[in-house]
C-alpha cells in the first residue's frame, strides 16, 4: 500500500515538473510551447458607425502581411461586431469587457496558399476605430 501511495507521489511530482518545464521560459533551450501572447484591449476605441464592419475589414486585409507573415494573401471570410461573432465576440468581452466588446470587429481571415490546413489558413483578428483610424489590436488565431 504504502509503494503505491509512494509510487503516486513520485508520478505527480514529474508530471507537475514537466509541466512547468513546459511552460516556464527557456534559458537556451528550444521551448516546447509557446508563450501566451498578452492581451492589450483597445483603450481610447471609439464608438463603431454603420460602415465600421467593411472598414474593420480593410484594415484587417492591410495589416495580415504583417501579423501572418509568409502566408500569403489574405482573403476576409466574415467579419462582424463583437455582439454579433459569436464565440469570439465573447472572447472580447470576456477579455476587455463590455465597452469593447460594443467597439470591436471580428474578423476572420483565410489563406488560401495555406490549404488544406484549417489551422494554418485560419487567422481571426480583432479590430476597433481609433482616433485616426482602424487598428487591429489583437491576433486571436
Amino acid at each position: 500500500m504504502n509503494r503505491v501511495i509512494a509510487g503516486m507521489v513520485v508520478t505527480v511530482a514529474l508530471g507537475g515538473a514537466l509541466v512547468g518545464m513546459l511552460l516556464a521560459p527557456s534559458s537556451g533551450h528550444a521551448q516546447l510551447s509557446r508563450p501566451v501572447p498578452e492581451v492589450h484591449c483597445p483603450a481610447g476605441a471609439k464608438e463603431l458607425p454603420a460602415a465600421a464592419v467593411a472598414k474593420a475589414a480593410d484594415r484587417a486585409l492591410v495589416e495580415a502581411p504583417h501579423l501572418y507573415p509568409g502566408l500569403g494573401a489574405a482573403v476576409v471570410t466574415q467579419s462582424a461586431q463583437a455582439p454579433y461573432a459569436a464565440a469570439r465576440g465573447s472572447e472580447v468581452a470576456h477579455q476587455c469587457g463590455r465597452r469593447a466588446f460594443h467597439r470591436t470587429v471580428v474578423v476572420e481571415l483565410l489563406f488560401p496558399k495555406e490549404l488544406p490546413s484549417a489551422s494554418l489558413s485560419q487567422g481571426v483578428v480583432f479590430v476597433s476605430r481609433f482616433a485616426t483610424r482602424y487598428r487591429v489590436w489583437e491576433v486571436a488565431h
